[in-house]
């Protein structure tokens, strides 16, 4: 990783609005471009999530979106992180691209395997949308994630069938008890997500959940700086 020349994230995040966004989300727009107007509107996390890609695509957008945080002056304040590819996040970082980790989900590249190629400084996160997928990763080893990603809260155009699927096979979205139980149960910050818009964000700042992810929200509004802001401004409002 030498590199690599930017400090470790991972004291210092706020999970509290997390955009993720990749070229099929954007209806057309430049990715960088809606960043940067997320940025504006106070997004505080942004995560590309390019599907499908090959590595050379996802590694040039992830330097555009770099130099749109850095341009922003949020290099030191808004983490950058990538979606599935450890590869890609590892090979952005040996290019000096100020990519500041990942988030794998439950069937991606195991979280181990994840901290030993990315090293100590990356931030990791973990999708969980069971509390027995949230003990599994309190059991992981001691500073091996950063957070944990549940939902949806809602069925979402990015992905229809996404549901928490239980032991029995009974499917269903997040309600606020639900998030509640898995902030309980976690040693690690959870953000959540799927569907969600502003009327969403006064429920879920009640709850013990660090803050919302949100992709259509953002990336497919008209305004995405204003969508943004509408955001932000209704989780501070609410919460305690």
């Amino acid at each position: 990783m030498s590199n690599y020349p930017y400090a470790s994230m991972r004291d210092q995040y706020d999970l509290s609005a997390y955009f993720v966004v990749g070229p099929q989300d954007t209806k057309g727009r430049p990715v960088a471009g809606v960043v940067d107007e997320a940025l504006k509107g106070g997004a505080t996390f942004i995560q590309l999530r390019a599907k499908p890609g090959d590595a050379a695509d996802i590694t040039a957008a992830a330097r555009q979106i770099a130099q749109v945080i850095a341009d922003n002056g949020k290099s030191e304040s808004v983490p950058f992180v990538i979606d599935d590819r450890v590869d890609v996040a590892w090979q952005c970082r040996y290019l000096g691209i100020k990519v500041d980790g990942v988030h794998i989900g439950q069937t991606d590249m195991q979280p181990q395997a994840a901290r030993a190629l990315l090293g100590d400084d990356a931030i990791i996160g973990l999708s969980a949308e069971l509390v027995a997928q949230v003990r599994a990763a309190n059991d992981l080893p001691e500073g091996c994630i950063d957070y944990l990603g549940a939902g949806p809260l809602h069925a979402t155009i990015t992905k229809p069938d996404a549901a928490v699927v239980e032991a029995d096979g009974t499917r269903h979205t997040l309600d606020e008890a639900q998030i509640n139980a898995l902030c309980a149960a976690s040693a690690y910050p959870i953000v959540v997500g799927g569907g969600v818009h502003a009327d969403d964000v006064p429920m879920l700042a009640r709850t013990k959940a660090a803050g919302w992810f949100v992709v259509s929200a953002i990336a497919g509004a008209p305004d995405p700086l204003a969508a943004t802001r509408e955001l932000v401004e209704a989780w501070k409002e609410n919460r305690a």
